[in-house]
């Protein structure tokens, strides 16, 4: 599963991107780091079950390893309104409700 998910992420992040590299793609857990265009990466880890996603974590980082935002689902910051989905900008600190929360949505705001 993971392995055909990740021939699906190429196809559409193919304008934005220069490669991805693979670093697990175990079963129904997928990780790989994308290069973009533009010098940044987005690192994703995927867990799944079957056609379900049931984990996710997205980190857009500069050429220097900064992080520009992060998506994901851990089950914290209770007092956001997408809760269990947030993101954080700039900073690990900075907690914000989410809307994108799924690899396509997170391509669509890197574009």
């Amino acid at each position: 599963m993971a392995f055909e998910h990740s021939l699906a992420i190429e196809r559409i992040s193919a304008d934005i991107t220069k490669r991805g590299v693979p670093l697990d793609l175990d079963g129904e857990t997928l990780r790989i780091i994308i290069f973009l265009h533009d010098g940044s990466t987005l690192r994703v880890t995927e867990q799944w079950q079957g056609q379900q996603l049931l984990l996710y974590g997205y980190y857009w980082l500069t050429e220097q390893n900064q992080l520009l935002i992060s998506w994901d689902n851990a089950p914290h910051h209770r007092h956001l309104a997408t809760h269990s989905h947030h993101k954080h900008v700039g900073q690990q600190t900075s907690s914000q409700s989410s809307t994108e929360t799924i690899l396509e949505d997170v391509l669509d705001y890197i574009r």
